[in-house]
Formats: C-alpha cells, structure tokens, sequence
C-alpha cells in the first residue's frame, strides 16, 4: 500500500542505509548479472543502487479520485445488492482516459457530488453584509446531489489496441508467474478492492496475494506481495526478532521487487527506488542493516528459482 500524503524524497543519502556505497572501479555488469563467468546475479550490487540511486514515485498510486468514506460506503451497498464484487470505480470518461470503455448496457453506479449554488440575498441584513465582504447582494451554498455518473471496473473492457495490463501478457519468457506461485505455496486470488490506486495486496498469514487488472507493474507487484508472503508472515516476524515497522516491510518488499525485476530486465526500476526511498523517509523505520539484505536477497532468489522451475507432475 502507499501513502500519497507523504511528499517522497527521490534522493537519499548513501551512509544512511547501513549498506556500503557501491565500489566506483567495480564494472558495472548489465542487470542482475554477477562477476563474469559465474553465472549469479550480483544481487548486493543492485540491492546498493536500490538504496542509493535517485528514484521517483509513479503516478500510478494518484491516478483514481479519493471519494469520501460515505460515498465509498454507499458504492459497496450498490455493489453488495446487485451480488457483484468491490472494484476501482470511475466516470464514464475518466474510463476512456484509462484507456477502457464501459460495456453497452452497464447500470451507472450512484454517489453524491458537490454542486454550489449562487443565490440573491433577500434580507436587508444579509445585503449589508454581502456588500462588507463584496460579494455585492449574493450568497453561495453548496447542495449535495445524487448523481449516476459512475461504473465500476468490471462495467468496463479495455478499448481496442489498449496496453494489456494482465501478468501473463507482461511476464518476461525466463519466468513463469503460475508456476512461481505454485512452487512457493502462494495463492492469487481475484482483486477486490475499491481502491484504483492500489496495485496489489498480500495476506501473508494465508499465504494469498491479488495484483490489479490496472496495475502498471504486474510483474513487479507480484514480486512485492510475494516477498511480503515469504518475509512478514507471523512465523517471519517472529524468526526476525522485533516486529517489523510497516515502512521498513514496505522497503523490503519493494526491495525484493526491484532485484527481481533488475535480474529479470522488466519493469520501471526508477519509480520501483522512488517507492524505497519513499518508505525510508518515515522517521520510525529502522535503518537497512546487513541482516535485512540478507533476507531481502535471500527472497528474491526463492522469488525468481520458484518462475523459473518447470511445474512437477504433481502441479500439472
């Protein structure tokens, strides 16, 4: 999950993080691959550049309207008696700005919306004080007006030669996103959240994460809900010691996401450390020490052998 009330900070002082600075004569391989000829990925170095090299956060995480919690309340009653599940909502246009279109047919969803009236004064006192703060004689009010002006993600299809969005259509060749989840115990369930700007949630105590149909990053939101399965479970917390603050889980999640995804040469890895660097803002999470890149790294390499095995009989 992400915060956008907090401003990120792109930049991040390289002694803050408890991992060294990366070594200026050491040859900088393409992504994920170690020293020549060994055939492993120099996870330590890409791990450094996580933490250290500028990053900016996607606008990914404000692309859908906030609405307030009883107009939020009120959509999942719609949704709950028409016997359909939560989904991101938006208007009619802002769907088509998204690159989707509402399906022919698709009953509006109904929410109250602000509207200011601009009324005359009738009563000498309130001229007199219209003309103090010149508003010359007029009074505003704001009405609030049931309006079906909304659909819900499943109203919707993408528009013809629209970017897929889906893991399959994004998943590199050398990884296999079914076969990751199955290798590691995991299950996807289907997304269901009202929230557009949430890529992905995980629920690591059943073992069961959910990316999207809208996330920009499938790829690297799977990596990052998986880490949290495998990194802050109960069980891991308790093997970790101190229970983890929620920004620093967040740091290793995302953190193991951007190996993957540097290893794999997939996703946006400038916004995937603007999200790091985010989270290492919050004055309340622990500084990244050497045991947290060992279980960082030691995820990502579970994350990436799990897409890369063939499925045994028994998963067939």
């Amino acid at each position: 999950m992400f915060d956008q009330n907090n401003t990120p900070n792109p930049h991040t002082t390289q002694g803050a993080t408890g991992i060294s600075a990366p070594n200026p004569t050491e040859a900088h391989l393409p992504a994920g691959e170690g020293k020549a000829g060994s055939g492993q990925p120099d996870f330590m170095s890409l791990l450094r550049e996580a933490l250290t090299q500028p990053g900016r956060v996607s606008e990914c995480y404000h692309l859908f309207h906030r609405y307030s919690l009883s107009n939020a309340l009120w959509v999942a009653g719609q949704l709950w008696a028409r016997g359909e599940a939560l989904a991101p909502i938006a208007s009619f246009n802002r769907w088509r700005e998204l690159g989707r279109v509402v399906k022919k047919g698709s009953k509006a969803l109904m929410m109250s919306m602000p509207v200011t009236v601009t009324v005359k004064a009738k009563t000498d006192a309130t001229l007199e004080g219209d003309a103090q703060d010149g508003s010359k004689g007029k009074a505003s009010h704001t009405l609030f007006i049931a309006r079906r002006n909304w659909f819900a993600l499943h109203q919707t299809e993408p528009l013809e030669g629209a970017e897929p969005h889906d893991l399959e259509a994004k998943a590199p060749a050398a990884w296999n996103p079914a076969h990751a989840l199955a290798a590691l115990g995991i299950t996807r369930e289907d997304f269901q959240s009202s929230d557009g700007n949430c890529q992905g949630y995980a629920l690591p105590e059943s073992r069961r994460v959910a990316v999207s149909p809208l996330a920009v990053e499938p790829i690297k939101t799977l990596c990052h809900e998986l880490a949290h399965c495998l990194l802050h479970s109960e069980q891991g917390r308790i093997e970790d010691g101190p229970e983890l603050t929620r920004s620093l889980a967040e740091v290793e999640a995302e953190s193991v996401a951007y190996l993957c995804c540097a290893v794999l040469n997939c996703g946006n890895l400038e916004a995937s450390r603007g999200y790091i660097q985010h989270w290492m803002q919050d004055a309340s999470a622990e500084q990244v020490t050497e045991k947290h890149a060992r279980r960082i790294i030691g995820a990502a390499d579970k994350i990436l052998k799990a897409g890369r095995a063939a499925p045994t009989e028994a998963d067939a």
